[in-house]
């Protein structure tokens, strides 16, 4: 039994889309509401496979390990809202789970248009904070090696299922055995938003298991439509969930100190931006 888990923040539109290409491959579909003044009931009539649970905004891996223990399946599925999945994307991921007794597996995200979405990330180093969509100044290095390394842009090459080994998966879709979900504690609720993933990933490596990308499962990604109502708020979660995953797993202080220093101009650079009205508008990712 497939589980899907969805965690909706102001995405109700592209969530209604992503609901209906995606629930006839599920068993159920639990939807945890972080924004009740969205009336998503309607999605009830789509199929009684469909379950909506309405909660205060506590982060969004608070919203899905709430969605982990409502939901019954064996098999657990995290999906934003932004994604839209196409016929053999499930099929896919299921079938690279069971084969490869992988951990967690994932598919290739793309473009509205088709085109390849990095979809995975290196696991962060302090040179990557420069080159990350994060940093003011990311732009400038974005053809450097660095760059290319830390978002894979040479994944869309693959053909074939690759394990990841220094690198993390997207958390914004991906397949799990509800057991090794919970055997890892869920994710880190301490991360409000952001990091949740990273964070997850790297313990799941730490301890052994087997992450896969398979590259013939692929979904459509609207990149970045739920923070569109809040985008200040959201890149100083995404600062401060960076300097968090420093901390926890860094016992180096210099480079937590570093790290810090970064976020906190990175952080007044974005203030300040908003303050004269001149919003950081969402990167759109280039064709690849």
């Amino acid at each position: 039994m497939i589980s899907g888990i969805t965690v909706n923040y102001r995405s109700s539109r592209l969530l209604r889309q992503s609901v209906q290409k995606i629930m006839k491959f599920l068993d159920e579909i639990i939807v945890v509401n972080h924004s009740p003044e969205e009336d998503l009931t309607d999605l009830q009539s789509f199929s009684p496979k469909v379950k909506i649970y309405n909660r205060k905004n506590s982060g969004y891996a608070s919203g899905c390990n709430f969605g982990a223990r409502m939901a019954k399946g064996d098999i657990l599925l995290f999906f934003n809202p932004d994604t839209q999945v196409f016929e053999d994307t499930i099929p896919f991921l299921f079938e690279i789970l069971k084969k490869d007794s992988c951990a967690a597996v994932a598919p290739v995200f793309l473009n509205p248009d088709g085109t390849f979405q990095p979809s995975t990330r290196k696991f962060p180093e302090l040179i990557h904070l420069f080159v990350s969509r994060t940093s003011p100044i990311g732009t400038l290095f974005s053809g450097s090696k660095t760059s290319k390394k830390y978002f894979g842009l040479d994944l869309h090459l693959q053909s074939n299922p690759v394990q990841l080994t220094d690198r993390f998966p997207l958390g914004g879709f991906f397949m799990i055995p509800r057991n090794l979900f919970f055997r890892l504690s869920g994710f880190d609720q301490r991360f409000f938003l952001f990091f949740e993933d990273t964070d997850f990933f790297y313990r799941l490596l730490e301890s052994g298991f087997k992450i896969i990308l398979d590259p013939r499962a692929k979904i459509i990604h609207f990149h970045g439509s739920s923070r569109k109502s809040k985008p200040f708020k959201a890149e100083f979660h995404k600062l401060k969930s960076m300097v968090l995953y420093f901390m926890k797993h860094n016992r180096n202080y210099l480079l937590i100190f570093s790290v810090s220093f970064i976020a906190l101009v990175y952080c007044l650079i974005l203030a300040f931006r908003y303050f004269i009205n001149i919003p950081v508008k969402e990167k759109q990712w280039a064709s690849t």
